[in-house]
């Protein structure tokens, strides 16, 4: 059998075996928190920690169809939970840890039926055609603003808002779950731009710390640092994941884009196919370099208190969690 155009990455069912393997040691447990429109289950695998009620820290991955490398460090987080020494270990000892490594699996699925081939709309989206992570509430008093990649209510543009926030299964499904375990903070992972992108906030405080955050995160790195993405001035609000656990749930949550857009063109001027733009050929390097930084930005944002705690006046929808 000839191998897949998209190997080293795993094929559907791989991926749904690696998410239970991942969930059977000791101490993990596989968690089904709902189902995507085509009734796949939403699947997060959550390792306990050592310490006593412990706060609860989230990765998550895969929220558009064909960033699988993201899943790939989601996985090497789970694997490494278990080590008895490390700074996984030192993690797990402070907090619960919830990984959701795939948010959109009939986006896998559809890319991995097409091989990885086709305009960016037809893979990035879920079964509905809708961009999740445009799909999410805007904070309370923010507006869309018509600039590109800030949310479309077009269908068929790769960014399709949706008919209405939370409109989807996949995203009215993680909200449920975020409002349930109020997760301390998040780390979601994207590919290909090689920065970490927090949660856009006005507020000096909490701008301040993201500073601090991503900071560690980019330390942490052994060999090519991530920097931080952000402005108090210019953000606009698109409907993003870590903009919403951020404003209404209350966590440190930050975008995460494995794999630099300098990697990328390096590895092909002109991509054969979209998955290729996406994802480099060999996942491992990658893994290497940025599991360190999710670990130490989930790491360091529990030695913060909530958000709110710096600015109260957060938003009526924090308050009310």
């Amino acid at each position: 059998m000839s191998a897949s155009p998209l190997a080293p990455y795993r094929s559907v069912e791989q991926r749904r075996q690696a998410v239970r393997d991942a969930a059977a040691p000791a101490g993990a447990k596989l968690v089904v928190y709902g189902e995507s429109v085509d009734g796949e289950p939403l699947e997060a695998v959550a390792v306990s920690s050592h310490a006593t009620d412990a706060p609860r820290v989230l990765c998550s991955a895969n929220i558009h169809g064909p960033e699988w490398v993201g899943f790939e460090v989601a996985l090497a987080l789970l694997h490494a939970l278990h080590d008895p020494v490390g700074p996984a270990a030192a993690l797990r000892g402070q907090a619960e840890v919830w990984v959701a490594p795939c948010l959109n699996p009939d986006g896998y699925r559809r890319t991995w039926e097409r091989q990885g081939v086709g305009p960016l709309v037809s893979l990035r989206t879920n079964a509905n055609g809708v961009d999740l992570n445009r799909n999410y509430p805007l904070p309370h008093g923010a507006r869309r603003r018509s600039v590109p990649g800030a949310g479309s209510n077009t269908p068929g543009d790769p960014t399709y808002a949706g008919t209405h926030a939370l409109s989807e299964p996949e995203t009215a499904a993680l909200d449920a779950l975020c409002r349930q375990q109020r997760f301390h903070a998040s780390a979601n992972l994207h590919s290909f731009m090689g920065t970490v992108i927090p949660a856009s906030v006005r507020d000096r405080p909490c701008f301040s710390r993201y500073k601090t955050l991503c900071r560690a995160f980019g330390d942490a790195q052994p060999r090519k640092r991530y920097r931080r993405l952000s402005s108090r001035v210019f953000d606009v609000f698109t409907g993003e994941q870590e903009d919403h656990q951020h404003h209404v749930h209350d966590s440190w949550a930050a975008c995460v884009e494995v794999f630099p857009v300098g990697a990328s063109y390096r590895q092909h001027l002109r991509a054969p196919c979209t998955f290729w733009r996406f994802n480099p050929h060999d996942p491992a390097p990658w893994v290497a370099n940025d599991l360190p930084g999710v670990i130490a930005f989930l790491t360091a944002a529990l030695e913060l208190p909530r958000p709110s705690e710096l600015q109260p006046q957060l938003s009526p929808a924090a308050a009310s969690t």
